[in-house]
């Protein structure tokens, strides 16, 4: 379990990525996910161009027919994961389709 210190580092660092665009590389469909994302699938994860960088990240509010190749994305953030009753709830950058 992440400490409620780190998560709250982190959360420090996420307005920074509010409002930014990039383009979407390529994707792919979870069908099967780790433990805490079960309740989540199917779900779309992809590799996004953000400010000259590639990283791994998960595609929200989207259908597959809407994702192309070099499309246009929009950084939004969210819940990551399922957060128990005591636990502390963790949010995180994920991306839209323009």
């Amino acid at each position: 379990m992440t400490k409620p210190a780190e998560i709250w580092r982190e959360h420090k660092k996420l307005h920074s990525y509010l409002g930014k665009q990039g383009k979407l590389l390529v994707w792919t469909k979870i069908l099967v996910a780790p433990v805490g994302f079960e309740h989540q699938t199917p779900y779309f994860v992809g590799i996004v161009i953000l400010d000259g960088e590639r990283m791994p990240v998960q595609i929200v509010d989207a259908d597959e027919k809407q994702l192309k190749p070099n499309q246009k994305v929009e950084v939004v953030i969210r819940k990551i994961g399922k957060a128990k009753s005591e636990d502390v709830i963790e949010y995180g950058i994920k991306v839209k389709p323009i």
